[in-house]
């Protein structure tokens, strides 16, 4: 039964950062760049990263780290370009696969 809970609880999370990744992409996608509109949504992504009982995703963690890091650093109203919104969406699918690899090491 701990188990079956157990998988539950870990689907549950990994579905939260699958929809995680999948806003912010879609936010990139549609041309919301003011770090008003981006930074929360990478933050969200990256707290519920950090939540996820052992699996490290170091690197995943790091480059979200790194975009809080620098989207902090601007003003609200201030928009990332074409060239880091494409590197944005390319470091959340090497996290995502990172993530995938590191739950998929669990079982």
């Amino acid at each position: 039964i701990r188990d079956s809970v157990a998988s539950r609880g870990l689907g549950d999370v990994y579905k939260r950062q699958v929809h995680g990744r999948d806003e912010v992409l879609d936010a990139l996608k549609l041309d919301q760049r003011a770090v008003d509109e981006v930074q929360p949504l990478v933050a969200d992504l990256a707290a519920g990263l950090g939540r996820v009982p052992h699996v490290p995703c170091a690197a995943g963690k790091a480059a979200l780290a790194k975009w809080l890091v620098q989207l902090n650093a601007m003003r609200a109203s201030a928009e990332i370009d074409d060239e880091q919104a494409r590197q944005l969406s390319f470091d959340l699918d090497c996290a995502y696969s990172e993530f995938h690899r590191d739950l998929a090491g669990r079982h």
